[in-house]
């Protein structure tokens, strides 16, 4: 395939033959080949995305549509970070160029691609999006001819949701930067141990709440947890099924944080925060796009945990939710509010029940019930709590509230703590492995970039590619190697 051998190596060209001879599918020819004869790939894109393509000023466009997307898209199965060594293949292989159908005489700088990403990234999405409803079918197919008794049976209809982010190179992310505060809130600590006063500081949290909340370089990189470790990250949310195939992508931008918080009192609560909060744009999205709901079991970690998530669920039509419960909804410290017979809360002290005081339901909120202390009074409008020795820490009064989705908390479809609990939940593990998968790509693994739309585009390619790997895999009969694109050549 190549023009380029061993036999005829060029110095200046040493790194990119080195690129080509580790690409991972180790037969670059049989996917092609596969690729043309199994994925019409023009069928596969959105009609808006022709549109938005070809309605230039000039209407003037060198390259095909689908030119400039195969070679985005073989950048993504050859796990190329930059466009350098690709160039080369178009340059020296007739096999790939008329692959990629690039017209003859011309090859695409590296100008092209990028501005590209930067001015489609809104239609490489719906490109995703596109994919995604066919392999949904698929999945449902494939459900219904597998055996009873199959390890596989109903994992199409089991959904998975996590969330991850990438590390853009920013100033921020480089580690002196974090160690070069830390070191200053140490000496800090040693000066007030000095006078006495430094036993409860800790250095490592005083750092964390000093450091800036999102990289001067671009607002929307914020510090947060991801990858196992804090940093400064662009994030998203991802769904899959249950055999980890990514079916839905959103990332987490300005109007996600603006309904957030700005300081927490931890690294920790900042993650939970968050995390909690992505899941309802995410489904919200995801759901709102495929119309009729394909699942009935969710399975997530416990920073999904909280009444809102539950309710939100249960509107979806879940019928079995998996999320361990998270100890940040118990607050230590306070006293429990007991419920009666009835489900009204009641005073810890005499099992007097508290005042309903409406119903609530605010933006990204499920259903709750309000109630307040009994010994509380209307004041101008606002309660007064005429109790000499609160139950809770608060201000004016104590309040609690009940929640519709609170029993779904306790018992979700699955009793907790069951073998089926415990096998069933095992199958999570799918979306944190399809995300490391996706972060093997060095263009994910260690972005040399900090633009939002560029980091979008990539992610979107790279989740299209795992998309069409799955597409060509049950074409030529060979499910099992749906995430597996080497074994899948070598068993073609």
């Amino acid at each position: 395939m190549f023009s380029i051998t061993s036999k005829i190596e060029q110095p200046d060209l040493q790194g990119n033959i080195q690129y080509i001879n580790d690409l991972p599918s180790r037969d670059p020819v049989k996917l092609l080949d596969l690729l043309a004869t199994h994925i019409d790939l023009p069928t596969l894109i959105p009609k808006r995305f022709y549109l938005r393509y070809y309605s230039s000023n000039t209407n003037d466009r060198d390259y095909p549509l689908e030119c400039i997307l195969s070679i985005l898209l073989l950048m993504q199965f050859f796990k190329l970070a930059t466009y350098k060594p690709i160039s080369l293949l178009l340059a020296f292989s007739p096999v790939v160029r008329e692959f990629c159908r690039v017209p003859e005489g011309l090859t695409p700088d590296e100008s092209v691609i990028s501005k590209f990403k930067i001015t489609f990234v809104d239609e490489l999405a719906l490109f995703f999006e596109n994919l995604t409803l066919p392999v949904i079918d698929i999945f449902a197919e494939y459900d219904e001819s597998l055996p009873e008794n199959s390890p596989d049976k109903g994992k199409s209809e089991i959904a998975t949701y996590d969330t991850s982010g990438l590390k853009p190179k920013v100033k921020e992310n480089n580690p002196k930067f974090l160690q070069s505060e830390i070191k200053k809130q140490a000496s800090f600590k040693k000066f007030l141990e000095i006078q006495g006063k430094g036993e409860t500081f800790d250095a490592h949290l005083a750092a964390y709440k000093n450091l800036p909340k999102h990289a001067n370089a671009n607002d929307a990189i914020k510090l947060g947890y991801a990858n196992g470790h804090f940093g400064y990250f662009y994030k998203w949310g991802m769904l899959t099924n249950g055999f980890g195939v990514p079916l839905h992508i959103n990332f987490l931008d300005k109007d996600f944080y603006e309904n957030l918080p700005n300081d927490f009192d931890s690294a920790e609560a900042q993650k939970y925060a968050f995390d909690n909060a992505s899941l309802f744009p995410v489904l919200n999205r995801f759901h709102s796009r495929i119309g009729k709901n394909p699942f009935n079991t969710f399975l997530a970690d416990s920073e999904m945990d909280s009444h809102d998530n539950y309710g939100l669920l249960n509107e979806l039509g879940y019928k079995k939710v998996l999320i361990p419960i998270n100890e940040r909804n118990t607050p230590l410290g306070n006293t429990p509010i007991p419920v009666n017979s009835s489900g009204i809360p009641c005073c810890p002290k005499n099992n007097q029940p508290f005042i309903a005081n409406g119903r609530c339901k605010g933006k990204n909120r499920s259903l709750r019930f309000k109630y307040v202390c009994p010994q509380s009074r209307r004041a101008k409008s606002k309660w007064v709590s005429d109790c000499s020795e609160k139950c809770r820490e608060a201000n004016s009064t104590v309040t609690s509230y009940t929640y519709p989705s609170g029993d779904l908390r306790v018992y979700s479809g699955v009793v907790r703590g069951s073998e089926e609990w415990k096998n069933t939940y095992k199958i999570r593990t799918v979306v944190e492995r399809e995300i490391s998968s996706m972060k093997s790509h060095p263009s994910l693994s260690h972005p040399n970039i900090h633009h939002c739309a560029t980091l979008r585009a990539d992610v979107y390619l790279n989740a299209s590619a795992k998309l069409l790997t799955v597409l060509l895999a049950f074409a030529i009969g060979k499910p099992q190697y749906m995430r597996n694109l080497r074994d899948l050549l070598k068993a073609a």
